[in-house]
């Protein structure tokens, strides 16, 4: 039986890559769309062909030119709001592969890895954002990491377990 209408509408999911080297965050300067001006996680929203890990670690890439893998979920946001609907935004913890910071000059205009104490200063920085880099850079982060599991149809899929 397909999925009802009513399920499909009225939400977005979002994802944000928390990609951390050397104890530095990578964040990004939105240079377009809501939020222009903002630092934050590099992001942007899943495709319909695409799994949350596939999407962040192409969102990062794109907006970045880095290469990375996932190592777990750090966080959830659910936020509603009558004009924008029901949206979720999904945290993931990242490991760098190859590539260095670089903006992509259409959705970011800076992107760069920063300390802590840098990333208290910069501005204008969204709260949620601020909160995870606090998390992942804490030295007792808490992950749910991911698991390939089969269904009994024998499709597989990732589960993230702590």
């Amino acid at each position: 039986m397909p999925i009802p209408n009513r399920y499909n509408t009225g939400y977005n999911i979002g994802v944000g890559g928390a990609v951390v080297r050397d104890g530095r965050l990578l964040l990004v300067r939105r240079a377009s769309r809501h939020g222009k001006g903002n630092w934050q996680l590099p992001g942007g929203y899943i495709e319909p062909d695409e799994t949350i890990e596939q999407a962040v670690v192409r969102e990062v890439l794109e907006e970045t030119g880095v290469t990375a893998e996932v190592e777990g979920l750090l966080g959830v946001r659910n936020r509603y709001d009558p004009e924008l609907g029901n949206g979720l935004y999904v945290v993931l913890l990242l490991r760098p592969v190859k590539g260095e910071p670089r903006p992509d000059g259409r959705e970011v205009d800076h992107a760069d890895y920063f300390m802590l104490e840098e990333i208290r200063s910069l501005d204008p920085l969204p709260p949620v954002n601020w909160e995870i880099a606090q998390r992942v850079l804490a030295p007792d982060r808490r992950l749910l990491t991911p698991t390939t599991v089969q269904n009994l149809a024998g499709a597989k899929f990732t589960l993230f377990v702590g």
